[in-house]
């Protein structure tokens, strides 16, 4: 039998600001954006604590880590960090939101409204060239953990693809509605990482981000193209 998730929605509920601020309407389309992606294996019981019950875990349970640099966008430059769970919904494959940062202000109001995620500011620093790429992400406690990429090899974009990522958008006061955003991402340059590893600087109890700690990298990509900042849909 799968394993279904037993999180419950209320454990997603955030308080929305008090007027809703404005910001350009999605979706954003953000030419020239550069991703760090990373898979690995986590336990089980710490992804399943955090995974609504529409949902099973995979076998074994994996994270998507996924941090991006977009130099331009409606709003101005701007970076985000998305941990999400690997999961299943109808059996189809997906990844589940389970925390997220963002260094913009107006992506922060866009992606609460809108799609569900990122809820929390943060600083995210980038870098990403021909031969390694490195990420590190903090929230205003401080560090929470390091991404390195030492040695990439170049691929043909056709071999990458995404599943859509899910969230729980709070709808008012105790209530949350899930949300899909569609894979996002026309991808034009790609490159892989046998040796990539995340490290953690500090401990943090109770971060989803160390709860959610690596336990063995499975695949690691930094891919270059064009980003389309859409806004999450009810499923089906």
């Amino acid at each position: 039998m799968p394993d279904e998730g037993r999180a419950r929605h209320q454990d997603y509920v955030i308080t929305l600001p008090d007027p809703k601020p404005s910001y350009p309407p999605l979706p954003w389309t953000c030419d020239g954006i550069t991703m760090i992606n990373v898979y690995f294996e986590v336990l089980k019981d710490p992804l399943l604590d955090r995974l609504p019950p529409e949902f099973c875990r995979t076998s074994p349970p994996y994270c998507r880590l996924t941090v991006v640099d977009h130099p331009q966008s409606p709003v101005g430059p701007f970076r985000e960090a998305v941990l999400a769970l690997g999961c299943r919904l109808n059996m189809m494959p997906a990844v589940f939101v389970a925390a997220s940062i963002t260094d913009n202000r107006d992506v922060l109001a866009a992606g609460i409204f809108e799609r569900g995620f990122p809820s929390v500011a943060g600083a995210i620093e980038f870098e990403a060239g021909v031969s390694r790429a490195r990420a590190a992400i903090s929230d205003s406690r401080g560090p929470l953990l390091h991404v390195e990429l030492p040695l990439l090899q170049t691929i043909e974009p056709s071999r990458l693809a995404y599943d859509h990522t899910d969230a729980l958008k709070t709808t008012g006061p105790g209530a949350a509605q899930l949300c899909i955003v569609k894979p996002d991402l026309a991808i034009e340059q790609a490159a892989i990482c046998k040796t990539a590893r995340i490290e953690y600087p500090e401990e943090r109890p109770g971060a989803a981000w160390h709860a959610l700690r690596c336990r063995n990298v499975v695949s690691a990509q930094v891919v270059r193209g064009t980003r389309v900042f859409d806004a999450g849909r009810p499923p089906g």
